[in-house]
């Protein structure tokens, strides 16, 4: 019944930290502390793969671990382990004009294979010889999104202890940039329950 708790508060979290409105200047952070984490034991950061830059991202944890006054070593009671992920933002090229198009048609059966060139005078979306369409250039329709998810576990019984995931809009940074900056508010919440806390980006 516990266990069932625990999943439920998890997927609560990951639906109320999905619908949120979120812009481009702020970021979005859930955690789950599911036991407390013990005292005065030292942390290993373990990134799930050895990527350049999660090589990086693991010197900003450790960085910012020891900060925060943690002990951070290779063989530590604690493994925090994280994974960075980006989701592209969905796009639609609603301004491309298109003057001359070529149809091409397989009729087995029929005399064969049909080829024909259209000369598109109007077309009042994207346009023709006679009007330029309504639309004009490429429209985004949703930011690209990045996302940190880190989880803490004791290395002595395998026991999940927190789980957190941190998301971002794409702003005029890269992607690595933003993704490290989520790293602070991140440490800051270690070992704690939070639901949908709004954090300002630098």
């Amino acid at each position: 019944m516990k266990r069932f708790g625990i999943v439920f508060m998890t997927v609560a979290l990951l639906v109320a930290g999905g619908v949120s409105a979120q812009s481009v200047d702020e970021g979005l952070l859930n955690a789950v502390a599911y036991k407390p984490l013990p005292v005065g034991v030292s942390i290993t950061v373990r990134p799930m793969d050895d990527s350049d830059e999660n090589l990086i991202l693991q010197k900003r944890i450790e960085g910012e671990l020891k900060a925060q006054g943690y002990s951070v070593s290779g063989d530590g009671a604690l493994i925090l382990t994280f994974e960075p992920r980006d989701t592209v933002g969905a796009w639609s090229d609603a301004g491309r004009r298109s003057v001359l198009e070529f149809q091409y048609k397989s009729e087995e059966g029929i005399g064969g294979d049909n080829e024909r060139l259209r000369l598109n005078l109007f077309d009042s979306a994207k346009g023709g010889v006679f009007n330029e369409g309504g639309a004009h250039g490429t429209s985004i329709v949703t930011a690209s999104q990045y996302r940190i998810d880190a989880t803490v576990d004791d290395r002595r019984n395998g026991e999940r202890l927190w789980q957190a995931w941190a998301t971002a809009s794409r702003q005029q940074s890269d992607g690595a940039t933003l993704t490290r900056s989520m790293v602070p508010v991140m440490v800051k919440n270690l070992g704690k329950t939070v639901r949908r806390q709004m954090f300002q980006l630098p």
